[in-house]
C-alpha cells in the first residue's frame, strides 16, 4: 500500500509539473504576442510568469527597455548572459546572447555611454553568429554622431553586406554619402533603399536636385507624396489597433490587414490577418481571415491556395457576393471554367446586378461558344456599367467571332477604345472588325495604334501586312 501511495504521489507531481510547464510555455508565447502588439506592460507580466531562462530574460529586457526602464532592463539582460554562458551553446543561445548584448548596447547609447556601446556592439561582431548586421548598423550610427564619417560609412557598408535587405542601413548610408556630397553614390544607395523603404524617395529627390536632374527629382518627389498618403492611412489604423480594447482589437486588426492588402503590402497583411487568431476564434472572424488570405494568394498567383482559403470562408458562413465572385476568378485562373460558372451564378443569386460578374459570365459563355447566353450577360453588364470597357470589347468580339451584328460590333469596339485608350488588344479587335466590314483605311489606322502601344507584338504587324496586301 505504501508503494502504491508513493507511485501515486509521483504521478500527481508529474501532472502538476506538466501543468506548470504548459502554463510557463504559454506565458512566454503570450509575452511574445504582446511584444508584437507593442503592449510592453503586458509582455513584462507574461515573461515574469514564464519559465526563467536566457531567452525569456532577453525578451523581458527588451520589454523593459522599450518603456525606458533601463535599470530593470539591464538586470534582465545581464541575467540572460549569465544563463547562456553556463549552457551548452547552440543556435538559440547564440541568438539570446546577441539580443542581450545588443540590448545592453542600446541602453548604453541611450544613456550617453558611447564607448561602452561600441564595446558591446563590437563584441557582437566578434562573435559573428547572430545580430552582426544590427551591430554594424548601430556602430555606424554612433560613429556618424561623433562626426567620424568614414568609420560610419564602413560600418553601414558592412551592415548591408551582412544583410542585403537592411533598409535602415541603406538609408543611413545614403545620408552619409549626402553629407560627403558624393551625390551619385547617394543616388545609387537611395535607389536600392526605395525598394525596401519607400519613404527614401524624399532623399532621392533631394540628391537629384543637387546634380541638376530636375525631372528625376520631381518624379521621386511625386512618388514620395503618394506613398506618404498611404503611410498616413496605415499609421492611423496602426494607432487604432494599439489603443483598441481587447474586445475591439479583432475588428481593428481586420481593418488594418485589409488596408495593407489594399496597398499590396502582402507580408504585413498576412502577419496582421494571422494576429487576428490570437484574439478571436469565432467562425465569423476566422472566415474573414480566410477570405483575406485568399485575396493575397490570388494576387500572388497561387490560385490553388486561394481556392482553398475561399472555400473555407464559405464553409464558415461567409457567403457573400464578393467571396463567390473572387472564388470564381480563382477558378478561372486555374482553368476550371465549370466551377467558375457555378460561383458566378451564386453571385447573381445574392445580387443580380453585379456588372463585373456579368462580364465574366459573358467571357466564359463566349469561350464555350454559347452565343445567346454570352450576349445576354454582356448586354446586362453594359446596361449596369456603361463605362465598362471590358464588357463593350467582349460583346464586340462575340459578334465578330460569329459574324453577327458587325456594324454594332464596330461601334462597341470603338467605344471600348475610347473607354480604355491605352489597350492595344482593343485597337486590334477594332481593326479586325473594320477589316471584316471592308473599311481597310480605318482598319489600318486602328492596327497602327495597336502597334504604337505594343510595338513588339508580331500579331499586330502580321495584321497590318494583311490589310495592306488586300489594299493592293
Amino acid at each position: 500500500m505504501r508503494i502504491l501511495l508513493r507511485w501515486l504521489s509521483i504521478i500527481l507531481c508529474l501532472h502538476v509539473l506538466g501543468g506548470y510547464l504548459a502554463v510557463a510555455q504559454n506565458a512566454y508565447e503570450l509575452g511574445e504576442a504582446a511584444l508584437q502588439q507593442e503592449s510592453y506592460e503586458e509582455a513584462i507580466r507574461n515573461f515574469i510568469s514564464a519559465e526563467e531562462n536566457g531567452k525569456t530574460l532577453a525578451r523581458l529586457g527588451y520589454a523593459y527597455s522599450q518603456l525606458g526602464r533601463y535599470t530593470e532592463a539591464t538586470r534582465a539582460y545581464q541575467g540572460a548572459l549569465r544563463f547562456d554562458r553556463n549552457e551548452k551553446h547552440n543556435a538559440d543561445t547564440e541568438i539570446t546572447m546577441s539580443q542581450a548584448l545588443l540590448g545592453l548596447g542600446y541602453i548604453a547609447y541611450q544613456q550617453g555611454s558611447f564607448d561602452e556601446a561600441i564595446r558591446l556592439y563590437t563584441e557582437v561582431v566578434k562573435r559573428g553568429t547572430a545580430g552582426v548586421a544590427e551591430a554594424y548598423h548601430n556602430l555606424g550610427s554612433i560613429y556618424a554622431g561623433r562626426g567620424e564619417i568614414e568609420k560610419a560609412v564602413t560600418a553601414q557598408q558592412q551592415a548591408v553586406t551582412e544583410n542585403p535587405n537592411f533598409a535602415d542601413a541603406y538609408y543611413h548610408l545614403g545620408v552619409l554619402y549626402s553629407r560627403k556630397q558624393d551625390w551619385q553614390a547617394a543616388i545609387d544607395t537611395y535607389q536600392k533603399t526605395v525598394a525596401l523603404m519607400p519613404n527614401a524617395y524624399y532623399q532621392l529627390s533631394r540628391c537629384y536636385r543637387q546634380i541638376g536632374n530636375i525631372p528625376e527629382a520631381e518624379k521621386a518627389m511625386q512618388r514620395f507624396r503618394a506613398l506618404k498618403v498611404v503611410d498616413t492611412e496605415i499609421q492611423k489604423h496602426l494607432e487604432a489597433v494599439f489603443v483598441a480594447d481587447t474586445d475591439e482589437k479583432t475588428e481593428a486588426l481586420l481593418t488594418l490587414a485589409n488596408i495593407y492588402l489594399k496597398y499590396e503590402r502582402y507580408d504585413a497583411a498576412t502577419e496582421t490577418f494571422n494576429r487576428v487568431k490570437r484574439y478571436s476564434t469565432s467562425d465569423t472572424h476566422t472566415a474573414q481571415v480566410a477570405a483575406g488570405l485568399a485575396r493575397i494568394a490570388t494576387d500572388q498567383g497561387d490560385t490553388t491556395q486561394a481556392i482553398t482559403h475561399y472555400k473555407r470562408a464559405v464553409a464558415l458562413g461567409l457567403e457573400t457576393a464578393e467571396v463567390y465572385h473572387n472564388l470564381g476568378i480563382a477558378y478561372m485562373q486555374n482553368r476550371d471554367g465549370q466551377n467558375a460558372l457555378k460561383q458566378f451564378h451564386r453571385v447573381l443569386e445574392i445580387d443580380a446586378n453585379v456588372p463585373e460578374t456579368l462580364t465574366l459570365l459573358g467571357t466564359l459563355y463566349t469561350a464555350n461558344r454559347q452565343f445567346d447566353a454570352a450576349e445576354t450577360h454582356y448586354e446586362r453588364a453594359i446596361a449596369l456599367a456603361p463605362e465598362d470597357a471590358v464588357a463593350h470589347h467582349g460583346l464586340a468580339y462575340l459578334y465578330g467571332q460569329h459574324d453577327r451584328n458587325l456594324a454594332k460590333a464596330v461601334e462597341l469596339a470603338r467605344q471600348a477604345t475610347e473607354l480604355s485608350p491605352d489597350s492595344a488588344p482593343y485597337y486590334n479587335t477594332l481593326s479586325w472588325l473594320y477589316y471584316k466590314v471592308g473599311k481597310d483605311d480605318a482598319a489600318e489606322t486602328a492596327i497602327l495604334k495597336a502597334i504604337e502601344l505594343a510595338p513588339d507584338n508580331p500579331i499586330y504587324r502580321e495584321g497590318l501586312q494583311e490589310i495592306r496586301q488586300r489594299e493592293k
